[in-house]
Order: C-alpha cells, then sequence, then structure tokens
C-alpha cells in the first residue's frame, strides 16, 4: 500500500481550492421521524422487559446508515436484532461468572478495610478493562462486516490476542501516569485498529501523532485531576464524619460536632470541573480532526477541517436540554404526586417515568448529538483521491454470524441506540 503524505496542501487545485479528485458524503436525515423511531422503540423496548432493544438498535443503525450517500449510492447497515439477541445470551456466559466473582469478593470483604477495598476495587476494574476490550474488538468487527456500500462491506483482521497486547501496551502507561499521556496512548491504539481494517479489497491505514493534541489536553487534564483531588480532599472531613456518626448513633451515643465545610472551595472545584469537561470535549473533536487527516483508504486520503467553533454548538445544546428536561421530570413529577397522592398507580406512575427518561436520552444522545455530528461531517469531511472507491471490490471473506454480545452486556458502545 502507497503510504500517503501528511501535507493537507492540494497539489492541482480546483477552483475552491480542492483537488480536483476530492468529494465528500452527503447526509440526508429527517430528525423528526427519527424521533418518532426512538419514541416507538423506548415503548416497545419497556413492554418487552428490554428484549426488544436489539431490534430497536437495528432500525436506528439502518436509518443512520441509509441516511449517508458517497457517490451517488448510499451505505447500508445489514445487521439484524436476532443476531444481536444471540450475541448478548452468548456473552452472558461469559459475564455472570464475572459478576459473581465481583459479588463475592464485595461481600468478604468489610467496608472499614481501606486497603484491601481499594485492592479489590483496582482488581475488578483491571478484569472490567480486559472484558471491554474484548468486547470493543467484537462489536468493532460486527460494524465493519455489516456495513455496505455499492455492495461491499468492511471487516477486521482476526487477531483478538494482538489486539489486546497492542491496547494494553498503550494504556497501561497512561493508567500508571494517571491519564496524562493519553493522547499519545489514543494515537498508538487508532494507527493499530485502522492497520487492521479493511473494506471490500482495500486496506485502511493511519499515521497518527499526539502532537497537535497536547496544548488541549495537558489543561483539561490539569483541571479535571486537580478540581476533582481538591474536591475530595475537602468533602474527605464530611465523609469521616458521616462515618463517626453512623457508628456513634449504632452505639447510642451523641454524635460528634459537624466539621465546617469550605463551600467555596467546592464550587470552584467544581467550576473547575466543568471548564476541564468542556477542554475535553474539544480535545475529543481536535483528535477526531487530527485522526482523520492521518487517515486513508488504500490511496484515498480523509481530511475533517473542522474546529471547535463549529461544533461548540452540539455539548451546548445538549447540557442544556439535559437541564430542563430534569427539571420538567422533577417538577411534573411532584405535581402528580400531589394530586393524586395515595391514589396514584405506582407502578403504571413508574413506567411512564421510565418511558419518559429513556425517550429523553434517545432523543439527547442519537436525535441531537449523533444526528448533528453526522451533519456537520457531511458538510465538511472531503475525501482527496476518491477515484481508487472505483477499483474496490469485495473480499468473499465470510462475516460473523452473532452480534456485539459482550458489548451489549456491559454496555453499548454508543453506535446508533
Amino acid at each position: 500500500m502507497t503510504s500517503l503524505p501528511l501535507s493537507d496542501e492540494p497539489t492541482t487545485p480546483g477552483s475552491d481550492g480542492t483537488p480536483p479528485d476530492s468529494d465528500g458524503i452527503q447526509v440526508d436525515i429527517d430528525r423528526g421521524s427519527l424521533i418518532g423511531l426512538l419514541l416507538l422503540n423506548t415503548f416497545l423496548t419497556i413492554i418487552t422487559l428490554g428484549i426488544y432493544r436489539f431490534w430497536a438498535r437495528t432500525k436506528v443503525r439502518q436509518r443512520l446508515w441509509s441516511a449517508v450517500t458517497l457517490r451517488g449510492d448510499r451505505f447500508a447497515y445489514t445487521g439484524t436484532g436476532k443476531e444481536l439477541f444471540i450475541g448478548f445470551l452468548v456473552a452472558l456466559v461469559v459475564l455472570l461468572p464475572f459478576m459473581g466473582i465481583v459479588v463475592l469478593l464485595n461481600s468478604l470483604i468489610p467496608p472499614t478495610a481501606f486497603l484491601q477495598q481499594l485492592a479489590t476495587q483496582v482488581a475488578i476494574g483491571l478484569g472490567a478493562g480486559l472484558l471491554g476490550l474484548i468486547a470493543l474488538y467484537f462489536a468493532r468487527r460486527y460494524l465493519l462486516t455489516r456495513t455496505q456500500w455499492r455492495g461491499i462491506h468492511g471487516g477486521q483482521d482476526r487477531a483478538l490476542g494482538q489486539f489486546m497486547s497492542v491496547h494494553l501496551k498503550a494504556y497501561i502507561p497512561s493508567l500508571l501516569t494517571g491519564g496524562l499521556i493519553q493522547p499519545w496512548a489514543d494515537a498508538k491504539a487508532y494507527n493499530y485498529r485502522q492497520s487492521i481494517s479493511w473494506f471490500g479489497t482495500a486496506r485502511f491505514g493511519a499515521a497518527a501523532k499526539p502532537d497537535a493534541l497536547w496544548h488541549i489536553w495537558i489543561p483539561a487534564w490539569l483541571l479535571l485531576v486537580a478540581g476533582y483531588a481538591t474536591m475530595i480532599i475537602l468533602t474527605l472531613p464530611l465523609t469521616e464524619w458521616t462515618e463517626a456518626a453512623q457508628a456513634a448513633q449504632a452505639s447510642g451515643l451523641a454524635p460528634p460536632p459537624r466539621p465546617d465545610i469550605n463551600l467555596p472551595g467546592i464550587f470552584a472545584c467544581f467550576g473547575a470541573v466543568v471548564i476541564g469537561l468542556g477542554l475535553w470535549f474539544a480535545y475529543t473533536v481536535r483528535r477526531t480532526v487530527v485522526f482523520l487527516g492521518a487517515t486513508w483508504l488504500d490511496d484515498m486520503r480523509f481530511n475533517l477541517p473542522v474546529g471547535w467553533r463549529q461544533v461548540v454548538h452540539v455539548p451546548i445544546m445538549a447540557f442544556v436540554f439535559s437541564v430542563v428536561s430534569y427539571l420538567v421530570i422533577i417538577g411534573a413529577a411532584a405535581v402528580v404526586g400531589a394530586i393524586f397522592g395515595k391514589s396514584l398507580n405506582i407502578v403504571a406512575f413508574v413506567v411512564v417515568l421510565t418511558f419518559v427518561m429513556l425517550a429523553l436520552i434517545n432523543i439527547l444522545s442519537v436525535g441531537w448529538v449523533q444526528v448533528e455530528m453526522l451533519r456537520i461531517i457531511g458538510l465538511h469531511l472531503r475525501l482527496h483521491n476518491i477515484g481508487v472507491l472505483d477499483d474496490i471490490l469485495n473480499r468473499g471473506q465470510p462475516a460473523p454470524t452473532r452480534g456485539e454480545g459482550l458489548a451489549d452486556a456491559i454496555g453499548d458502545i454508543g453506535i446508533g441506540g
């Protein structure tokens, strides 16, 4: 495969300043009908006690995939709800013993044994991390094989052991530094994931570097670490007082005096965390732009010239929508409780409240965030030397017969929910 230069300067500019053999994708999606589908999916998922969610996810993915057109042909998602459901059942065979071990360990170690509790939680976290890597491998392979364009589908090399090894070598050093070198780990993992991915007879590749990410990540990391750490220190006296008060109450003694809490300091820490999260979002956007600019499919180059200003409205509106929705739900619940009182059917009320909350979450995450980001990508993504696509053929390699499985059992990876 020919390696591509990392310069974004076009060689033979067209009238708009881009290479003549370049193009983008077109995104055409009806947000209103998608929200209607999300509401129906939420209702059917609740009345089937969660079983329908596999078919619900399939329908949403079909809608999102088909909204994207490249060179006059639409993408298609060919997965089925049955595949996702069977994969989930198979994954439970792995997940249930792990959950049993977690419950057993937590029950054997007393809450007062701080070091033992810490060691146990670290071990559980490492185990969950390993399961997460396995889940990511199979979920990613499934999504690639179920993504088609012109009848051609993608795929991923079968190398689970190497996949886990590369990711552990990237993220364990980041974990040991408290996340300080996360951009380096992200670039290393991204380059490897592209190197094992293919679309038909063409193979992906990437030479992403973290150099353009440090100036955003370091301030974000400092604010988040300092904010959380200081907040824990400031609230530690209250935590210790609560434990002492509970022990005194159990012994029939008077509780110790309540310590003074530095509320201004806590609010300041909270503000630092909020700013850090904002910078973290800016980092994720910049990472997407930088990494895509260092990605290729055979000789075709990706370029996504999107800045912070072009996406800042996405998290702002999501935050506003979340706060307003939360206040409306709390207010409506209080009004209903005050009006109906003891005559209120608790079961029906909980079902309706669950439907409202799940519907709002789906509308926010899929109907707003995913659709808006898809629209932004459709507006700005450029594919250079796009004629390569006309020479791609299908490999004929059989696709896996089960869905994401473990990824669904421990938590969806967030694509088409």
